[in-house]
């Protein structure tokens, strides 16, 4: 097998403890491919590191090449690498204004999108929206990148990148309707950690006993709190639930402002709400989930690429609710996760409710795990991205390179 020198482009890291999306899936990445016998290092800024995540740390100091995609291939091959591999932000589309069709000689380039490609009409009423408005400015990328696809930038990008990787079909159509060849186009399906796959049994910390005492119905949310995040309507299911039977509704919000992890309890008639505010450990999140019944992730917009949240809780056992947002609602039928339309607490409750019902919930488990053995594990990806790295198109278990796809409709 020809092994292959591979640069992950980065401009900036962030820490392990934070385990934050871009970064993460990168860094997973990196792993996967390292074990396939690749020679893999992070290219990136950031001073003072030699290793991160156990792969070697190849410092370049000007941060501005990083956002430039002429930058980023001249990079690639100046310091040696057969290949670079890096995330697609808007910038990098409006770096290509003006530039010729055809690029100077450059290392393989492979461009992935780890945020999703929300529509302009979708991006319009987010943006409209009251509610949202304090994430404003974590959103702008999106905003950014639908004005590089309508002002006709994507067309150039072939010339300077040679393949595009996504995490979902939607995001595929969408980019090769804005001028991307299909043939250069592939989707690869994120993996299940499989940390939450273990069934070994995690025993809760003394930090969420409080939070974790016995319960007959467990509901539990994950994740910052964040008004796109729906982390109010869980809240507010504690009013539209079954008033006759107890449960908890617990919500493990991430916040980096607390040092140590704060609990509050709060009886709501015959329901109680337990918040648990700070950082936890993944051991924590799972031994959470193996104390719940049904996870619930109600969001109202998604920005990342993936919400793994959901994929972490379906791979710890747990039937999940979420909602019909982009790009989530891809699964739809396709897992054994449960729809309901975001912003409609009665139709939440509901959802959430079925699956107390002991044989719907062996049937979302029974799809989900189904689901859980047709999505490619990191091995997998490694494989994939290599072949796609060296030009040649890989099968098996999911990761593939998909076949054109018919173009949506054109955005009104």
């Amino acid at each position: 097998m020809e092994t292959l020198r591979i640069a992950i482009l980065t401009e900036t890291l962030a820490s392990v403890e934070r385990n934050l999306q871009p970064w993460r899936y990168l860094g997973d990445l990196a792993h996967s491919l390292q074990r396939e016998g690749h020679e893999v290092s992070v290219v990136t800024s950031e001073g003072g590191l030699k290793k991160w995540n156990d792969v070697p740390v190849d410092r370049h100091t000007n941060r501005s090449d990083f956002r430039s995609t002429p930058a980023v291939g001249a990079l690639v091959r100046s310091r040696g690498y057969d290949a670079g591999v890096f995330r697609l932000a808007a910038g990098h589309f409006f770096s290509l204004r003006g530039l010729p069709q055809h690029s100077p000689p450059r290392g393989r380039l492979l461009g992935i999108f780890l945020r999703p490609l929300h529509r302009c009409r979708d991006l319009a009423r987010r943006f409209l929206d009251p509610t949202l408005v304090s994430e404003v400015f974590s959103d702008r990328h999106h905003a950014a990148m639908c004005a590089s696809r309508k002002l006709g930038l994507w067309s150039r990008a072939p010339s300077w990148v040679d393949d595009f990787v996504f995490l979902w079909e939607s995001d595929r159509a969408s980019a090769i309707e804005a001028g991307l060849p299909p043939s250069a186009c592939s989707v690869v399906r994120h993996p299940f950690d499989p940390f939450f796959l273990g069934r070994d049994p995690a025993n809760p910390s003394p930090r969420l006993a409080e939070a974790l005492s016995p319960a007959s119905r467990r509901i539990v949310f994950s994740g910052p709190p964040e008004p796109t995040r729906g982390f109010e309507d869980v809240i507010r299911l504690a009013r539209t639930l079954d008033r006759h039977t107890p449960t908890e509704v617990l919500l493990l919000l991430r916040d980096p402002s607390v040092p140590e992890p704060t609990v509050t309890l709060t009886d709501r008639g015959a329901h109680r709400v337990a918040i648990v505010r700070g950082i936890l450990t993944r051991e924590e999140i799972r031994a959470a989930y193996g104390r719940s019944h049904v996870a619930v992730f109600p969001y109202r917009f998604v920005r990342t690429g993936l919400p793994l949240v959901a994929l972490e809780a379906a791979a710890a056992g747990l039937p999940v609710v979420t909602t019909r947002v982009h790009p989530i609602r891809e699964l739809e039928g396709r897992s054994g996760l449960v729809f309901a339309e975001p912003r409609n607490p009665r139709a939440l409750a509901r959802a959430v409710e079925s699956l107390f019902d002991d044989a719907r919930r062996d049937e979302t488990r029974r799809k989900n795990e189904a689901w859980i053995r047709a999505t490619p594990d990191w091995p997998d990806v490694a494989k994939t991205f290599a072949s796609i790295l060296r030009g040649r198109v890989a099968g098996g278990n999911g990761a593939r390179v998909l076949e054109p796809v018919k173009a949506p409709a054109r955005d009104g």
